[in-house]
This record gives C-alpha cells, structure tokens and sequence, in this order.
C-alpha cells in the first residue's frame, strides 16, 4: 500500500535525525553530571597553589570523555593565547549545555573584576550539584508518566499484532483497503499526540 510505503520511508528518513538528537542529548547529560566534581576538583587545584595552565591541565588528564576531552581542548586554547573565559564560551556555544554558560560568565567576571576563584567554583560545584539530585528526585516522581506514555505507544502495537493472529481476515482490511490505511493514519497521529503531550506534561524543568 502506498500509504504504509510512505510511513516506512518518512520512518527511515527521520530515524538519523532521531539518532543524532538522542546520542546529542546523552552527551550534554554526561558533560552535566561530570561539571560538579570537575569543578570541585579544579577549585582544590588552584586552593592547593598550583598556577592556572598545571590546574587545566591536570583537570583535564584526570576527567574521563566527553569532558575531559573538551577540557583539554579549552587547555590548548588557553596556551595558544585565547582567555579562559572566552575558550570556555567556545566550549559553551559548542555544546550548549547551560551549567557552562554560567562557568563562562563566572570566568569573565573573575578576569575583570578579581576575586577567589576557587571559592566561587566551590560554590558553584554545589549549586549544580544540588540542582541534580533536585532533576534525579524529579525523575523519580515522574516515572509513572514516562511509564504511562510507553505504554501508550506500546500497547496498540501488541493489540495489533495479536488482533494479526486472532483475526487475520479482518485485520488484512487494514493494509489493503483505503479505509484502513486511513484508520492507520490515524492511529498513528493520535498515538504520536498521545505520546507527546504524556512527555510535555512530565518534562519539567529546573
């Protein structure tokens, strides 16, 4: 049927798309979760007396990827010149994580008006640290409804696929006559607003 030849290749069209935003959004959450004990670690560095470049670079060795890649290309910026509040900046336009943005304003107004940096980046390896147990306690609140739209993506497909066996006959009106590839269209529209509206409901930000 041409109906289901076009969802299979809109499907297949959009899967890479998929794919890129959802390793994109595993990276920027593993960056998150690392950006407090890196900056608790890089406020010990500095509170120990070591010098800026030996900090970075020892921050950088010491975290595993994908921040401590980034890192170490901060740390090449750095040496080549750039300030560090612009290569952070850099860092923050390029992965779009919103900790670093304030990391970067943190930096700038270091460099411009002075201050204890390793105290302030304790204070801000705290915050975000709090700031995630606060989304983890979210998430656990909020299984139920990641669960509840799982389900609701899910169960039609089983019901479907067990309507498939029980009745084969009446089941292969839907892929071979125009009323059920528009049955079909519509399940699918109301499943993917189901979906999305179970997911808008329960994403809340913090």
């Amino acid at each position: 049927p041409w109906l289901l030849c076009g969802l299979s290749a809109l499907s297949m069209a959009m899967a890479p798309r998929f794919i890129v935003r959802l390793l994109r959004h595993r990276w920027r959450r593993r960056i998150t979760a690392q950006l407090p004990d890196a900056l608790a670690l890089w406020a010990g560095l500095l509170r120990a007396g070591q010098a800026m470049a030996p900090a970075l670079t020892q921050l950088a060795s010491r975290q595993p990827d994908p921040l401590g890649a980034e890192l170490g290309l901060v740390l090449s910026q750095y040496r080549l010149g750039v300030s560090l509040d612009v290569a952070m900046g850099r860092l923050r336009d390029r992965s779009a994580v919103p900790d670093l943005r304030i990391l970067a304003t943190l930096l700038r107004a270091q460099r411009d008006l002075g201050g204890n940096l390793a105290e302030a980046l304790d204070r801000l390896a705290a915050m975000l640290r709090n700031r995630l147990a606060l989304e983890a306690r979210i998430r656990s609140l909020t299984a139920q409804g990641r669960l509840q739209g799982v389900v609701v993506g899910v169960l039609p497909l089983l019901l479907a696929a067990v309507l498939c066996v029980m009745e084969p006959a009446a089941m292969g009106a839907m892929v071979t006559t125009p009323i059920g590839w528009a049955a079909m269209a519509l399940v699918l529209v109301l499943e993917i607003a189901g979906f999305a509206m179970i997911r808008r409901i329960v994403n809340i930000d913090v």
